[in-house]
């Protein structure tokens, strides 16, 4: 199993966004990004905030690694800017309280 992610060509990324996936909800791709960034104020603001998004060096064990947690982060970013949305402030995350994930 190889262990890099991969790179991807965050334009090629945008294109199938909006020529295969137009109505997805960005909402989808905002949970991807909480969760991988292991829920929290770190998770919120990688869903929220994606341009802004860095992980601190203080941060603790993350449940995947920095560099594909960056990527989501980068992919979200990408695609919410292309659909005319604000990556340094996205609409709130939708909401999945008590669904048992943490």
């Amino acid at each position: 199993m190889n262990s890099r992610p991969l790179k991807l060509d965050l334009a090629e990324v945008v294109w199938d966004d909006v020529h295969y996936r137009p109505t997805r909800d960005i909402g989808t791709l905002q949970i991807v990004a909480y969760v991988a960034a292991g829920g929290g104020m770190l998770g919120r603001s990688a869903a929220e905030q994606p341009a802004d998004f860095y992980i601190d060096a203080r941060s603790g064990r993350l449940p995947y690694g920095r560099r594909r947690i960056t990527q989501i982060v980068a992919v979200l970013a990408a695609i919410a800017e292309a659909r005319g949305l604000d990556p340094h402030h996205m609409p709130t995350m939708p909401d999945f309280h008590s669904c048992g994930v943490f």
